[in-house]
This record gives structure tokens, sequence and C-alpha cells, in this order.
């Protein structure tokens, strides 16, 4: 019988611990599972935090770039640096303009503004240069504008008034120039996508040419000549906006003169007798001043010098703060010219308002 209680024995012995073992294994195990799905949550948890960030980002830029948008409209001082060059098919004109300025409300404000020009032009007064490069001031200028939207459709209105001091030391005609500009456009969203198409209008009245700074529009900016007489201009087109940053025009444009016009050229000085054809109505190619005189007559000369009419094609980029870039493509039909067009702006409104009222 010992044997068998021996073997009994031995059996409870080797049985109890492998027991005990299994239920402390189970138990290990179902602490280890429960252990990762827990990791495994966590990690699910911060990888949705994380991508909820990364999605609330983006909407936070847009939030603080419109709120800057908006800032803006709010009263207070106003100021930019532009800088805007065209290049054509006898030279090429740079303006550099410093504009300061106010904002009483949300749809009215006034401003005044200095352009400095440069000229590059083939008409040497020396043999040993190609090219003569000039810079001079222009007129300085003050604009009232007005802004509004009336039944979805954004208007502008600015009132510009130009003081020409002297023509020969300055790049104007030497007199007081009034324009009167006008902008409509109405926003379209393109199938619920981040696009947008703009139809838009400009069209204004004058007593001559005047270079837009405030509104800059590439046919009414950094030409090879003014004008001086009654003129109306207009221009209809479309512009297609991507992500709110990027945008492509495309329009046409046309100068209307009314009465006799007088042209002053940018690229031929009035020291210099030497000058280029006149072809295709091109007088500012060829003469400083074009007035009568070169028509037989006294004072103006027939209105048509001072026509035109073309079509262009634009793009702007605004992704950076404050700072905004155009440039584009401009083909005169009257004159036969074609223009390669850039302009670079930095917007200081926030900079100058951080240091004058602390926003």
């Amino acid at each position: 019988m010992k044997p068998i209680y021996t073997l009994l024995f031995v059996a409870l012995l080797i049985g109890q611990p492998a027991s005990a073992g299994w239920k402390f294994w189970h138990k290990d195990k179902s602490d280890s599972d429960n252990s990762a799905k827990s990791e495994q949550k966590t990690n699910t948890n911060e990888k949705a935090t994380t991508d909820s960030d990364k999605k609330a980002k983006p909407e936070e830029k847009e939030k603080a770039a419109a709120a800057a948008e908006e800032k803006k409209d709010t009263p207070g001082p106003t100021a930019f640096v532009q800088l805007a060059g065209s290049h054509f098919n006898t030279g090429a004109v740079v303006t550099y303009d410093f504009n300061l300025g106010y904002r009483f409300t949300k749809h009215l404000s006034a401003d005044v503004g200095l352009p400095l020009y440069t000229t590059r032009t083939p008409y040497s007064l020396v043999t040993t240069s190609d090219w003569r490069y000039t810079t001079i001031l222009g007129a300085p200028y003050l604009d009232l504008r007005y802004d509004t939207k009336r039944q979805g459709t954004n208007i502008t209105s600015i009132l510009t008034a130009s003081f020409g001091v002297d023509m020969v030391s300055t790049y104007s005609t030497g007199r007081t120039k009034v324009d009167w500009f006008n902008h409509f456009d109405r926003e379209y969203q393109i199938f619920a996508s981040d696009a947008y198409f703009s139809p838009f209008l400009n069209f204004g009245l004058a007593t001559g040419t005047v270079d837009r700074q405030v509104y800059p529009r590439p046919y009414a900016m950094v030409r090879p000549y003014e004008t001086l007489g009654f003129i109306a201009d207009g221009e209809a087109g479309g512009a297609f906006t991507i992500k709110k940053h990027y945008k492509l025009e495309g329009s046409v444009y046309g100068l209307a003169p009314g009465g006799g016009q007088k042209i002053f050229s940018r690229i031929v000085a009035p020291d210099n007798l030497l000058g280029g054809d006149s072809d295709h109505h091109r007088y500012w190619n060829q003469y400083f001043e074009t007035s009568g005189s070169q028509f037989g007559t006294t004072g103006s000369a027939p209105s048509y010098v001072a026509k035109d009419n073309g079509y262009g094609a634009y793009m702007t980029v605004n992704k950076f703060k404050n700072f905004n870039l155009m440039f584009g493509y401009t083909r005169s039909i009257h004159y036969a010219y074609d223009t390669a067009f850039i302009m670079l702006r930095y917007d200081f409104t926030g900079i100058l308002r951080n240091l004058t009222i602390g926003e």
C-alpha cells in the first residue's frame, strides 16, 4: 500500500503546482493582453489628436488671416511701399511708390503718395553707351477711396489728384490732373470647391492718364508716356481665384480720349532731340512732347494720338503675409507693342499700427 500512497502523494504534489502555475500564467497573459489593448487605444487616441491638430492648424491660420484682413478695415493709419516695372519694345519704366494714409471708417479712406521713376531708353546722348538710365521724381498724388458691398457685388471708387510740378525736372505733365476710377466685381464659387470666378468691370474718367498706384491695373501703370486732356478708360474681364492665394486674370481694355490731347514721353528726354519713329501712332517714341506743332496747328494734337486698346493676362500671388506679387503680359493693339509687367507690394499697415496705436 505504501507505494500506492507514495504515487498518489507525488501526483498530488505535481498536480498542485501545475494548477497554480496555470492560474498565474493565465492571469499574466490577461494582464499582458489588457496592457497591449490599453497601449493600442492610447496610441489611437494620440494619433486622432495629432490628426485633429494637423487639421486645426490650417483652420487656425485661415482664421488668423481673416482676422488680419478685418483689422485692416478698422479705423487707423495705413501704409505700403510698391515697386512696379514694365518692359516693352523700346525700353523700360520702373516706379517706386511710397504711400501713407488713414482709414476713417470701414468704407472711407484717404492716402498720399510719392512715386520715384527710373527709365531705360535706347536714345542715349553718348555714343559709348547703348542705353540711357534716368531716375527722377514723379508727381505726388492724393487719393480718396470708398469701398462697399451691395447685393454681393464689391464696389470700389477712387478719386485721385496728381500734382505735376515741372514736366522737365519730374516725370509729369507739369499740371494737376484728376482721375476718377471705379471697380465692380462679383464672386462665384466653382462646384463647392476652393476656387472662385469673379467677373469684373473697371471704368474711369480723367483729365489725363494717371498711374493708379493704390489700385494698380497693368494697362494703367508705368506706361512709356503720359497724356494731358480729357480721357475715359475701361476694362472688362474675369479672374479665377484658387485657395484664396492665387488669382489668374484676363481682360480687354480701352482708352477713349475726347478733344485735344498732349503726350509727354518717358523714354525720350526733353534734352534729347534723338528719338525713334512714330509708327503705329507711337508719337511718344519720337518726341518728348507731342502737341499741335507736329500736326501743323497750335495747342493740342488730335485726340487719336492718345487712343489705345488691347488685352492682357495677369497672375497675382498673396500667399505670404503682407506681401503681394503681380506679374503678367499686356498687348497694345493700337500702338502695336507688348509689355511684360511685374509689381511687388509690401503692406506696412500692421507694423505702423503697432507703433502708433498699439494694435
